[in-house]
């Protein structure tokens, strides 16, 4: 991807302005100023500076970048294999295992059709829990396929290779850590290295306290799955639970366990759509929020679920309220009542959860999420038309009225990358080729039949 031009001025003028910074608030019709890389100022009426672009956005809404906290991208030219799935071991069959059959060619291509509709979708960061690292060339054409895509990402780097090699692999995949450590720092830009840890049922304890350890050693953030009960726990009692780590699901975390996390400084990624559909139980998500373990929200498996925010935005909110009403049927509070603290789940959280709050999870908090003179010029303008915005709350019409479709306007460190609803420097017929070679390889011949190059 070009690099960015430090001295380039764009002026977004007339739209109305989710900032999510408290300190800026909200805009009924304001601008925004972007100098290079990073937001310069927000207001309304600003002055156009000489030579300043400028995009009319009248009638639109502007809201940060949105963040996904969790997604394995190399499953996304897997679309609709796991349609239809019923619990862990229908993808533990169907799904799971077709990893070791990606070339690192495989994991190219995958990660560039993933990222290209992500784009376009709005979405502008991404943690990629790529637990699909079978060989280092996997590893290295995942984070080439990023670079060519120029999405802001979170590279997890996967510990969990294949089961019958786990412990015999893990030293080379903790020195290519250390090797793409150096070399993404030394970089800067929109990559950023992570580890995807272990999972403590199949790695076992030992070797993810050694995972853990190297990366605090070079302060990378760290995220894992949690499925079985009590694993928060055992990370508690080993001395190991951290604000550096993000657990994703922890659907039977108990109250105890959300605490010791809220006291770590730590969130939840939630990736609700693949969780309610595969039977998990679903009050964590509300437990965490009260308990002040910040909820984030991701796609997960693109194999199931549609690479679309905006959708897990408007189910996260119709199982938190569900699970609110729920709750009060149970204790005899019927017909609904409001009363003090009830409901809690408000629409305009679940953009907290795809912004400020992905952001903090990601570690990224104090550069994107937000929008703010100083930050990262990660925006997103969302058109309101034919119809026009919603009444009320502006936050309230993303999150439960508006869909990937209303994406016009997408920029990423300040360079625009889709416009008038077309992306300007990537092209979809490029991604569908993508995904066809990964079916045709995978899968077989037949498998890339149907999708359009």
């Amino acid at each position: 991807m070009t690099a960015s031009n430090p001295e380039r001025l764009l002026l977004i003028r007339g739209a109305t302005v989710l900032s999510m910074d408290p300190q800026v608030g909200e805009l009924a019709r304001g601008d925004v100023l972007v100098h290079g890389e990073r937001i310069a100022a927000v207001g309304p009426s600003l002055d156009m500076p000489e030579g300043a672009e400028c995009i009319e956005a009248e009638g639109m809404v502007l809201i940060p970048g949105l963040i996904d906290s969790h997604t394995h991208m190399w499953q996304a030219p897997l679309k609709g294999l796991g349609a239809g799935l019923w619990g862990a071991a229908d993808y533990s069959r169907h799904v799971f295992p077709l990893r070791e059959k990606f070339s690192a060619d495989d994991m190219h291509d995958a990660t560039f059709a993933c990222g290209v509709e992500m784009l376009d979708h709005g979405i502008t960061t991404v943690l990629d829990f790529c637990h699909n690292v079978m060989t280092p060339a996997h590893a290295e054409q995942s984070i080439a396929a990023h670079r060519r895509t120029g999405q802001r990402i979170l590279f997890a780097y996967g510990m969990l290779g294949a089961f019958k090699t786990l412990a015999a692999e893990h030293g080379w995949r903790l020195e290519q850590i250390r090797s793409l450590s150096r070399e993404l720092g030394e970089a800067g830009g929109l990559l950023h290295l992570g580890i995807a840890l272990g999972s403590l049922e199949y790695a076992g304890l030992e070797l993810v306290a050694t995972e853990i350890a190297l990366g605090r050693e070079l302060g990378l953030q760290m995220s894992f799955h949690q499925n079985p009960p009590g694993q928060i726990q055992a990370l508690h009692q080993a001395g190991l639970l951290g604000g550096d780590l993000l657990p994703v699901h922890a659907n039977v975390a108990t109250d105890h366990e959300l605490a010791l996390l809220a006291q770590h400084g730590c969130g939840i990624s939630f990736t609700v759509e693949g969780e309610f559909g595969g039977g998990r139980p679903m009050s964590i998500i509300g437990r965490a929020h009260r308990a002040g373990v910040t909820p984030s929200l991701g796609v997960d498996i693109p194999s199931r679920v549609a690479l679309d925010l905006f959708a897990q935005m408007r189910l996260t909110f119709q199982v938190l309220r569900n699970e609110e009403a729920t709750v009060e049927r149970i204790a005899g509070r019927w017909p609904l009542a409001r009363h003090p603290g009830t409901p809690h789940a408000q629409p305009r959280h679940m953009l907290e959860y795809t912004t400020v709050n992905a952001a903090r999870a990601l570690g990224l908090g104090d550069e994107i999420g937000r929008i703010a003179p100083g930050l990262r010029a990660d925006l997103v303008l969302l058109r309101t038309g034919p119809y026009g915005m919603s009444l009320g709350d502006a936050a309230a019409h993303v999150a439960l009225q508006s869909c990937a479709a209303d994406v016009d306007t997408v920029l990423v460190d300040g360079r625009v990358r889709k416009r008038g609803g077309r992306l300007l420097d990537l092209d979809p017929a490029e991604a569908a080729a993508a995904t066809r070679r990964v079916r045709e390889r995978v899968l077989g011949p037949a498998a890339g039949q149907g999708v359009r190059a």
